[in-house]
């Protein structure tokens, strides 16, 4: 399902996510890499013709995303800081979160030099992830939108994409075997576990990308609710998500 967005002018946008990492490297490659893509992932995105970099301050790995078009970019931009920060070989990640996003104004996208590498598996052939994410219009979690239902649309964009991660990070792809997710309400915080198996390679990386793209998708759903009247997210951010 795409929303029709035909009846909105193109202008400048212009968004920026953050992520603390605990890994090894810093994977600005796959980040860029995945910020410009994300709309094969998420389902509600649209294609569009995104500039994309990224750059690591200490354990802070950034993503800025500028295009001129329809829609905002933060999502594009969050997706591209989950995958950098699951690239970069961290088993758990923090506060991925929107810094800025604007709309109107013309703005260049600096990233520093690149990294890549291949992506760290660790062992075994299970694998279970644990994620939770902050959100203003609690409510709005549990019932229909415009867009869809937030939840049954967040497990079928993770069962799509549990498979898919090695399309945006180099290495091979695990034979997924089993997969499952939930996805709990607790107030004003979004709960999502997922356990993965595989045949072949550790789905571990697996596990935690099904997570981050179940609790993006639920973002981008209701987030013309989490807005507020300036156009930031001030309480929404995914807090954590680790390998359990």
């Amino acid at each position: 399902m795409i929303v029709d967005i035909s009846a909105k002018p193109d202008v400048h946008r212009f968004a920026a996510a953050s992520v603390t990492i605990n890994g090894a490297d810093c994977n600005t490659a796959a980040a860029v890499r995945a910020a410009e893509s994300a709309y094969r992932f998420l389902p509600f995105l649209h294609p569009l013709r995104l500039t994309a970099g990224a750059c690591c301050e200490g354990r802070r790995l950034y993503v800025r995303g500028a295009a001129l078009w329809s829609t905002g970019v933060e999502m594009d931009a969050l997706f591209g800081a989950l995958v950098g920060a699951i690239a970069s070989g961290s088993s758990e990640l923090r506060d991925l979160a929107v810094e800025v996003k604007l709309k109107g104004l013309a703005r260049g996208v600096t990233g520093c030099e690149g990294s890549g590498g291949t992506l760290a598996r660790g062992e075994g052939l299970a694998a279970s992830a644990y994620g939770e994410m902050e959100v203003r219009s609690c409510e709005r979690v549990r019932d229909p939108t415009d867009k869809g239902h937030p939840i049954y649309a967040a497990q079928t964009a993770a069962a799509l994409n549990v498979k898919r991660l090695c399309e945006l990070v180099e290495g091979p792809c695990p034979a997924i075997r089993h997969f499952k997710i939930d996805i709990d309400v607790r107030g004003c915080l979004v709960t999502a576990s997922a356990k993965v198996a595989a045949r072949d390679l550790s789905p571990a990386p697996e596990a935690m990308f099904a997570v981050g793209v179940a609790l993006l998708t639920i973002w981008d759903v209701i987030k013309k609710w989490e807005k507020d009247e300036s156009g930031q997210y001030p309480g929404t951010r995914i807090r954590l998500i680790a390998l359990l």
